[in-house]
């Protein structure tokens, strides 16, 4: 396909345009579908990208996409066409907006509800600059859900330039909830601009219309206004001039509105009704299922259940045997595996939107008030609720479940959505305990374990993936520490200490190594806090070398807290030890495999650490 560059597709004709619109539909189907990534969401804003590229003055007039998965014919619109087909790849386009990458990427977006205040921080900071012009956030509805949007609205003024468009495909990642849902509903479905245009074209037919008459006509048709369209006028309490709704894949209509919401003097809000997936009938027909596409990886083969799909049968499994266990999950219902159980269980089951605080302090309060709550979440999204986990429920001894789904390296989404900062997060908060769990089996006794605590919450986190065997073939998953020994069994040349999904990575080092006559021996976690620090004498006797092997960040990661532990109980006086671990920094996209070789975390890496050890 032959990209035009932004003057060429200014230049465009409406009905050019409209045939431009449906090339680049076609052209995201046929890649996205191949080399993964976000379609639905992309299919259904494509008028809205190509009317912004033609009416704004990118990239001085910035627009800021919320959620940034929604930035792909940005993208080809702003001469990056020619690598999209490395896009999500390691060094390759990242699926998301990174300032790094273009001068359009105005602002990097990569959890939902950060547009607003993102643009509002740009439309101030020309004010103060002394600049003119206008900077535009593309939000969907369910973003609406989140406190954050209403906090950016509450700090709007007057003299802000901002255009908000509502991107209103009734979706988040699942259907969208609650009550901004309804509103946006019935505004969708409202009379009102049927009476407005009808009114319009009586007065127009009437002869010499006089100011009085034109005046009353506006004051009725406010009234209508305030009257059926409560979600509009909310709007225009925030000062805000509400467009819409209108048709949002009608990319004439998006036009005609960012123009004329130009001409005010103050800031707007652009109500678009569009279809998610758009052009592409299975995933208009099914939008979940096609919101993201990725390439098979971070397993260990075959057609096995991922651990998201575990826990959902577990959390089944207990629900029928304990009428006070719900579950809550933050507009990710498919995702962490709870579909069933919302089908099988609706009033025990509460989906809150893309509001993470909301659903922490939630589930504290379902807590105090004697229900077992268990709140599933990704890893990435639960770094937003890490203040409601501290101040609600560890230091109110309220024994909450929490499931960090995705945790460790997330692969091609990048470098907002890697699972490695919940542990440096959440080890340093008092009362809690957390688990790491390598198995379906191990998953549901930590779920029971987490729902029969009185005073303390608990986390269990499990990675993109599924089962090993080989772990399963060295490990019972019957102790929260494990400890396998390789070799003869009379002495340990090193001990290699680690948790979850990496076992299996260092249990085919310590396969290779004792094929050679060494003796390497593996110390499981499956509970990284809580677990009694009076049986580590008994695991960690000897002198042999220690590698500390983490699927996570080095600086506060788990290995950093076990050797404090280990140092303070003198169990590595006198011992070469060495943590293989991230570094600080931000992981990119890429395949998990690539990445596991780039941070050092690939076997041979892990085997060549080991062998240094033991040489020294």
């Amino acid at each position: 396909m032959k990209f035009l560059s932004l003057e060429e597709l200014r230049a465009l004709s409406p009905e050019r345009t409209q045939s431009y619109c449906k090339l680049l539909r076609r052209y995201l189907v046929e890649n996205v579908t191949r080399n993964g990534g976000h379609l639905a969401s992309n299919l259904g804003v494509v008028e809205i990208s190509v009317a912004l590229a033609r009416v704004m003055d990118l990239p001085r007039e910035e627009v800021v996409y919320d959620t940034g998965h929604q930035c792909y014919v940005h993208k080809l619109l702003t001469g990056r066409g020619d690598r999209f087909s490395t896009l999500r790849r390691l060094d390759g386009l990242s699926g998301f907006p990174r300032r790094e990458e273009s001068e359009f990427d105005a602002f990097g977006t990569g959890h939902s509800g950060t547009g607003i205040s993102a643009a509002l921080g740009f439309s101030k900071a020309k004010r103060l600059k002394g600049e003119d012009g206008f900077t535009v956030a593309v939000i969907g509805d369910g973003a609406f859900t989140g406190g954050m949007v209403f906090e950016a609205l509450n700090n709007v003024s007057p003299e802000d330039r901002i255009i908000i468009i509502l991107n209103d495909n009734g979706m988040s990642i699942a259907k969208s909830v609650g009550r901004i849902k309804s509103a946006l509903n019935s505004m969708r479905t409202a009379g009102y601009y049927r009476f407005k245009s009808g009114v319009q074209s009586t007065l127009s037919g009437i002869p010499l219309v006089g100011e009085g008459l034109a005046q009353t006509a506006k004051a009725i048709k406010d009234g209508i206004k305030r009257n059926t369209l409560p979600l509009g006028n909310l709007f225009e309490q925030f000062g805000l001039h509400y467009f819409g709704p209108a048709d949002g894949n009608d990319v004439g209509t998006v036009e005609t509105l960012l123009r004329e919401a130009k001409k005010k003097a103050r800031p707007s809000i652009i109500h678009l009704c569009t279809r998610k997936g758009k052009g592409y009938q299975p995933a208009e027909e099914d939008p979940s299922r096609f919101h993201g596409l990725s390439p098979a990886s971070g397993g260990f083969g075959g057609e096995k259940k991922s651990f998201s799909q575990l826990f959902g049968e577990a959390a089944l499994r207990i629900a029928a045997e304990d009428s006070r266990m719900v579950c809550i999950t933050a507009a990710m219902e498919d995702g962490v595996g709870l579909s069933e159980f919302s089908r099988r269980y609706p009033r025990r089951f509460f989906d809150v939107g893309i509001a993470e605080e909301h659903a922490m302090t939630f589930a504290a309060a379902l807590r105090a008030g004697g229900a077992k709550p268990v709140f599933a979440v990704y890893s990435t999204f639960y770094q937003r609720a890490v203040d409601q986990f501290l101040h609600d429920a560890a230091l109110q001894k309220l024994p909450v479940v929490l499931c960090l789904d995705r945790a460790g390296i997330g692969g091609e989404d990048g470098a907002t959505h890697q699972g490695v900062f919940d542990l440096p997060l959440t080890l340093c908060i008092p009362n809690v305990k957390i688990y790491a769990p390598c198995s379906g089996s191990e998953i549901e006794r930590f779920l029971r374990k987490g729902l029969a605590e009185e005073e303390m919450p608990s986390v269990i986190r499990y990675e993109k993936g599924t089962e090993s065997e080989k772990i399963k073939k060295y490990f019972s998953f019957s102790e929260e520490i494990e400890k396998k020994d390789f070799g003869n069994g009379q002495k340990c040349d090193i001990l290699m200490v680690t948790f979850g999904r990496m076992t299996h990575s260092v249990l085919s080092v310590c396969e290779k190594l004792e094929k050679e006559g060494l003796s390497p021996s593996v110390i499981r976690f499956a509970a990284l806090k809580g677990f009694d620090p009076k049986g580590l004498p008994l695991l960690f006797g000897g002198n042999s070398p220690i590698l500390f092997v983490e699927e996570g960040v080095k600086i506060g990661g788990f290995s950093a807290y076990l050797s404090a532990l280990l140092a303070e109980a003198g169990l590595t006086d006198g011992r070469r030890t060495r943590i293989l671990a991230l570094e600080e920094g931000f992981i990119p996209h890429g395949k998990t495999s690539e990445l596991w070789e780039r941070y050092g975390l690939g076997e041979d890496q892990i085997e060549k650490e080991v062998r240094r050890l033991v040489q020294n």
